[in-house]
């Protein structure tokens, strides 16, 4: 089905391990999903409610976000097909072969991640036009407000996290320009 996104909550939820591991991490299911289920019972339980500027702002926060994950999504798109270039030496290529992989498989994991944020943010502009629109009681709207958030926000820090890593370690690889005669200078 064309509009189906099981597959990309289940490539969000394969992200959500240690690295070399197979198994869902507990932790990452208790940081990710566990802290805002908390903090949204806690605000629920102490009736937290927010103003109507609250909701208004949030939309343009979410929409915003979400422009802003598609050209994430595009740069790292220029890493993936970055030119990786070979030298004569068989040791190096076979250690650049290796980082390049790594590279496309942490890639391949932050794409999976900033789909989810992409889709999380389109939800929450969803909700919180729902939320402006019918009769909900205030303290449900909070708690689901603070849960979007706060999820969505340790979402992004672990996205920033292995960008940072995808692009600290392609600024690291060492320019190579060509010679007029083909060889490679430093």
């Amino acid at each position: 089905m064309k509009i189906s996104v099981r597959s990309i909550f289940q490539a969000h939820w394969a992200t959500l391990r240690n690295f070399g591991e197979t198994r869902t991490s507990r932790t990452d299911i208790v940081v990710f999903y566990g802290v805002p289920a908390a903090a949204a019972v806690a605000s629920y339980y102490y009736c937290v409610a927010f103003s109507s500027e609250v909701y208004s702002a949030s939309i343009s926060v979410f929409a915003i976000f979400s422009a802003l994950l598609f050209s994430v999504q595009v740069a790292m798109y220029g890493v993936f097909r970055a030119d990786r270039k070979t030298t004569n030496d068989a040791i190096l290529n076979e250690d650049e072969q290796r980082d390049a992989e790594e590279t496309r498989r942490l890639l391949r994991e932050v794409n999976a991640n900033v789909s989810y944020l992409i889709l999380l943010s389109c939800v929450g502009v969803t909700v919180i036009v729902v939320f402006v629109a019918a009769p909900i009681p205030t303290k449900f709207e909070a708690a689901t407000l603070i849960f979007l958030y706060l999820h969505f926000l340790l979402t992004v820090a672990m996205v920033l996290k292995r960008a940072h890593e995808v692009f600290d370690a392609e600024y690291a690889i060492p320019l190579r320009f060509t010679n007029k005669n083909g060889s490679v200078k430093k």
